[in-house]
């Protein structure tokens, strides 16, 4: 029985994770959907800065 019940805790905390994966999936997958590229460094010349991904960790980079 105490099995059961850290099972649905452990599965209740894996929930609460989620929406944020999915925020920081949904900002690459916008920017990867626009044709750009992540980028840990500011966009160089040729490039330009069209949005974030990774939750606002890294730049979105388009030529």
């Amino acid at each position: 029985m105490r099995i059961l019940f850290f099972l649905i805790a452990v599965l209740v905390f894996l929930f609460q994770t989620a929406p944020a994966y999915s925020q920081e999936a949904a900002d690459t997958l916008a920017c990867r959907q626009n044709r750009g590229s992540c980028s840990f460094v500011a966009c160089s010349a040729p490039l330009v800065d069209i949005g974030t991904c990774r939750a606002g960790k890294l730049k979105c980079c388009k030529w």
